[in-house]
């Protein structure tokens, strides 16, 4: 496989300190005495404004709109972490402890934290802002999910989640999510060179690569989690694997993106048979994640929540 160089971004040197900079504010604002809500509510704000200053920045090629769409994911991450750490102090207050992604609010607002910490490191790290302009929105549309669909009531966890399954099965599960959202928006962003070549995108190759590393990234992370969920299971309920729907869908959405590397990998094909892989393979993660979750009743369903 041919190796595409990327546009370096000038603030790469800074990554580390970047990096603190949000973990420090999100942390320090999480201590406040304000409920959760108010800082999800305005993280949601905040990805509403990136989205918009993003889709801008597709006919707007100028520095300063770049900034303010990176500065405004950059708050918005701020606010979620603050939403996250303070609900996590509030489950203690409540006498109810847990970390904040065990009910559909929680997974949905900690499902758009994961995806914009990981595109904004490609953005920070190759300088490839346009493809927030795919992946931003699916932030926002997963945080004004989460405020106007899901109970943000804050309830005692279920016996069987009250173990540190829930923190490394989770947490793996999450990341899978992000990566394929990631690289749903490298495929999109390739389809649509695809169709206007004279669109100013990065080159077919770049995206063609950023969506392949996105993929072969989490993945294994994927493959993890389900490993891990069928531990929990045994430890939980006594057994490996019941084909619970949210089971079996895991495994489609792994098979699917299975299939996408082997194809890349051992059959050679790349562009836009691969780039539509991707796209119906995002369509087996919502799957998994919102149909099975909220409508198939099983021991995964929010279906209640």
């Amino acid at each position: 496989m041919r190796e595409v160089s990327f546009e370096k971004g000038s603030e790469r040197s800074y990554g580390f300190v970047f990096w603190i900079l949000i973990a420090f504010a999100g942390l320090a604002l999480g201590l406040f005495k304000i409920d959760n809500t108010f800082w999800y509510k305005s993280a949601t704000l905040a990805y509403a404004l990136a989205s918009v200053v993003y889709l801008s920045s597709l006919l707007l090629r100028d520095r300063l709109v770049q900034f303010i769409a990176s500065f405004s994911l950059s708050v918005g991450l701020v606010l979620n972490l603050a939403g996250m750490v303070r609900r996590t102090i509030q489950t203690y207050e409540f006498g109810v402890p847990h970390p904040p992604w065990s009910n559909l609010f929680e997974a949905l607002t900690f499902w758009s934290f994961v995806v914009g910490v990981i595109y904004l490191f490609l953005e920070k790290r190759y300088g490839i802002r346009l493809l927030g302009a795919v992946v931003v929105p699916i932030i926002f549309g997963l945080s004004a999910f989460a405020m106007l669909y899901a109970s943000k009531e804050i309830v005692p966890l279920m016996p069987a989640l009250r173990s540190y399954w829930l923190y490394v099965h989770v947490v793996t599960a999450f990341a899978g999510y992000a990566g394929f959202t990631v690289g749903f928006g490298g495929a999109i962003l390739y389809l649509i060179k695809e169709k206007f070549p004279n669109i100013p995108l990065p080159s077919k190759e770049v995206l063609d690569e950023i969506t392949y590393k996105s993929i072969v990234i989490v993945f294994p992370i994927w493959t993890a989690s389900i490993i891990l969920g069928a531990a929990w299971a045994n430890e939980a309920w006594g057994g490996y694997w019941s084909w619970d729907p949210k089971e079996v869908w895991s495994l489609i959405v792994w098979l699917f993106f299975g299939a996408y590397l082997h194809a890349r990998q051992m059959l050679g094909w790349k562009g836009k048979r691969t780039a539509w892989m991707v796209v119906f393979g995002f369509i087996t993660v919502l799957i998994c994640f919102f149909a099975v979750n909220l409508f198939f009743p099983g021991m995964h369903s929010y279906a209640t929540d």
